[in-house]
């Protein structure tokens, strides 16, 4: 049996390929948010919709998602809360209004 390179390439392409991690084709993106008083922050949602990352002037929080009654979707890590209704976004903290009337900066 006569042995090629070029025959020995898939086999070679899949042994090296089985320790890669497989990237996502799309990864998530920023949303960035105006708010009332020109306050600003943004977020990045996980695929899955399961926790989102919070930039807020340079620190970044990691937010789960909680139950809801069955309106928006809510993010938490205790002491900040991210809500969501339809276009309208705020955050809180300790159950206090932080940033009030959010809208996607487009």
């Amino acid at each position: 049996m006569k042995f090629s390179v070029r025959d020995a390439v898939p086999a070679l392409l899949m042994a090296l390929s089985a320790g890669c991690s497989q990237i996502p084709s799309a990864t998530p993106q920023p949303v960035s948010y105006v708010c009332d008083g020109g306050k600003h922050f943004s977020v990045i949602y996980a695929p899955a919709r399961d926790a989102a990352t919070i930039d807020i002037a340079g620190s970044r929080f990691g937010l789960q998602a909680e139950p809801t009654n069955g309106v928006g979707e809510r993010y938490g890590c205790g002491v900040l809360t991210l809500w969501r209704d339809g276009d309208g976004t705020r955050v809180d903290m300790q159950g206090a209004g932080m940033f009030e009337n959010c809208r996607r900066r487009e």
